[in-house]
């Protein structure tokens, strides 16, 4: 669980009742967590906070990190390299 809890939920991709979650580990490892994964498991997702669950180790929460790409809506985007930076 200190894993987990040390990780950033950077995406959870669903269709149907398939579930994943995209996490990624402090050294910047990527891994996933579906529903039938052991001993952890995706137990529900809300669009914002996924729940993670094992039979021997109660559950962890983990809200979707706001800076994934999963979480950047669609549409023009703003290049702030291009904008002159203030001098003073």
């Amino acid at each position: 669980s200190r894993e987990l809890s040390l990780s950033r939920l950077t995406a959870v991709l669903e269709s149907g009742r398939e579930r994943v979650a995209i996490l990624q580990r402090a050294d910047g490892t990527v891994f996933k967590i579906t529903g039938e994964t052991k001993p952890w498991h995706i137990e529900s997702f809300d669009g914002r906070k996924a729940v993670f669950s094992s039979a021997d180790a109660g559950t962890v929460e983990r809200l979707l990190d706001p800076g994934s790409p999963s979480t950047v809506k669609s549409g023009p985007t703003v290049d702030r390299a291009r904008k002159p930076a203030v001098m003073q």
